[in-house]
This record gives C-alpha cells, sequence and structure tokens, in this order.
C-alpha cells in the first residue's frame, strides 16, 4: 500500500519518520524527542506515555508508543525489517481501508546506527472511548435494566460480527485481549477501535484460519464484568453467522473451551476443576486482574 498520499517521509538524523503533514510541526516533534528521552533504558517491552501538546488542558491528548531495543535475535531480524512503529502504521492504514477503525496515527519513526535499530516511536491521537473491560464494568455490569440488557447484547453480537469480517478478510490481530479493543459510544450505538496493532498480519483467508482460534481464545480467557456464558456463546454464534450449529462448530466450541481453561492456567495459574460457566463468573472466586 502506498503512504505517500497519506503520510511523508523525513529525514532527522539517524530517525526516519513518516509523519501526517497536516498534524506534524517542529515543535511537536520536540516533544516527541523529550518524551522519549524520558523513557526506560534498558526495556524489553514497549512502553506508552500520554501527554498533551500543547501542554496545558487546551492541547490535544496524544499517546506515545515507545518500541526499546529488541533481543539479541530480534535485533538481528531488526537489519533486515522494518521496526514495529512502521509496521503497526501501515497495518492500521490497512484495517482503516478496509473499513475498521483503528487510532489515528500521527507519526511513526525508527532511529538507526548502521542500520542497527535503537528504538522507534508510534504517535497516535487519543481516542475518545474505554477498553471493553472499563466500558463492560461503567455500563453493563450486573443488575441491569431490560433496556440495558438489550444493549449489552447488541453490542456483544456487532463485535463479534466485525470480528468475524475481520477474519473473513484475512486479518489477524496480534493480541486481541479486552484491553486492546476500545469502545466509543456513538449515536448509532457503539464503535470498535483495535489498538496495538504492529503484530496484526494478513494473510490468505485459506492458510491460518487456525489463527483466528488463538484470537478468540485471547478474547475468551479474559473473565469481564457482566459476560456470563450465555453471552460468550451468543458472541461465539453471531461469530459463526448465526447458522445451525453442526459437528464442525460443535468441535470448535469444545477446543475454545479447552484452549481457554489452558490458558487460565498459563496466565493466571487457575486450574480449577469446576464448569466453565463458574471458571468464567466475572465476580466470582477465580477473577483475576480486571482492568
Amino acid at each position: 500500500m502506498a503512504l505517500s498520499s497519506k503520510y511523508r517521509l523525513l529525514r532527522e538524523r539517524k530517525w526516519k519518520l513518516l509523519v501526517q503533514p497536516a498534524q506534524w510541526s517542529r515543535e511537536l516533534w520536540e516533544e516527541v524527542l523529550r518524551q522519549s528521552a524520558g523513557a526506560a533504558r534498558g526495556e524489553i517491552h514497549p512502553e506508552t506515555k500520554q501527554f498533551r501538546y500543547p501542554r496545558g488542558e487546551k492541547g490535544r491528548e496524544y499517546y506515545l508508543k515507545i518500541y526499546h531495543r529488541s533481543h539479541p535475535f530480534g535485533t538481528i531480524k531488526d537489519l533486515f525489517r522494518q521496526s514495529k512503529s512502521f509496521r503497526a502504521l501501515k497495518q492500521g492504514l490497512a484495517l482503516a481501508e478496509h473499513g475498521f477503525h483503528v487510532p489515528f496515527a500521527v507519526a511513526a519513526g525508527e532511529e538507526r546506527d548502521c542500520r542497527l535499530l535503537k528504538r522507534a516511536f508510534l504517535l497516535t491521537a487519543r481516542i475518545d472511548g474505554s477498553s471493553i473491560p472499563l466500558y463492560l464494568r461503567e455500563h453493563h455490569a450486573v443488575p441491569l435494566s431490560l433496556p440495558a440488557l438489550r444493549e449489552k447484547r447488541e453490542s456483544l453480537k456487532k463485535l463479534a460480527l466485525e470480528i468475524g469480517r475481520l477474519h473473513r478478510m484475512g486479518f489477524v490481530h496480534g493480541d486481541l485481549v479486552p484491553s486492546n479493543i476500545f469502545v466509543r459510544t456513538e449515536e448509532k450505538g457503539v464503535s470498535f477501535f483495535y489498538m496495538d496493532n504492529d503484530r496484526t498480519r494478513r494473510y490468505p483467508v485459506w492458510l491460518f484460519q487456525r489463527l483466528w482460534m488463538r484470537n478468540l481464545v485471547q478474547l475468551n480467557r479474559f473473565v469481564l464484568p457482566g459476560v456470563s456464558r450465555q453471552d460468550r456463546m451468543r458472541f461465539l454464534k453471531s461469530y459463526l453467522g448465526d447458522k445451525t450449529w453442526g459437528r464442525k462448530e460443535r468441535r470448535l466450541v469444545r477446543q475454545l473451551e479447552k484452549r481457554t481453561r489452558e490458558r487460565r492456567l498459563e496466565c493466571d495459574r487457575i486450574a480449577a476443576q469446576v464448569s466453565f460457566r463458574e471458571l468464567m463468573r466475572w465476580d466470582g472466586p477465580f477473577t483475576r486482574n480486571i482492568q
């Protein structure tokens, strides 16, 4: 995909930048450098900073995701590939071109010394919304009125249909956990924004269908406020197209439950021999780290 019509390529010493011309300025670049200079050194995982520019209450809110130097093997691979910041920018554009919502990327940059990637960043504008766990906690925690219950089910169905379309288009999100999907409330309902797209890929639809299951497990393994087992089944039914389930669909349900249990054991150290309903009950004894 051509970036030239949307982003301008700039060089700043050892930095290579892709910037949105209408949103970029020398002053904003200097602020990005200041924020980057204060980032933790030696960290492997990316770091995200929130700031306003211009400074003060009237300034626009930005999120700066800073990618540090990779581990030794990753450093070698980085010699022959683009940085995660550039990959995130391009995958975000690819998703947007197919009608999916992503944060507006103002700029991406990578700093190299003799081709060695030292650090990179992605600068995005703030989304007026909240992550799925926070949205559910604020709007759909029980007890619910009948209109609120209908709204919750409609929102879950919309999300299921959208993720189904995402997969049918060949996209596989790198980390489709609930906190990486933001919800924005609008007059016609809700819109969903996909965050952290540096590991999102698009494959031929027939090639990597097994990775769709990974996305479903990433979503399913978290206990969420107000989301019951019935809600999870409704989600899956909409994801599969509201068709009558046959042997293939029932096998998928069993595999999803099995892998969800495995991930809860691996990530949360929970190996409870209880029903899936009890294991995933949001106000039950096995709730962990809901944000």
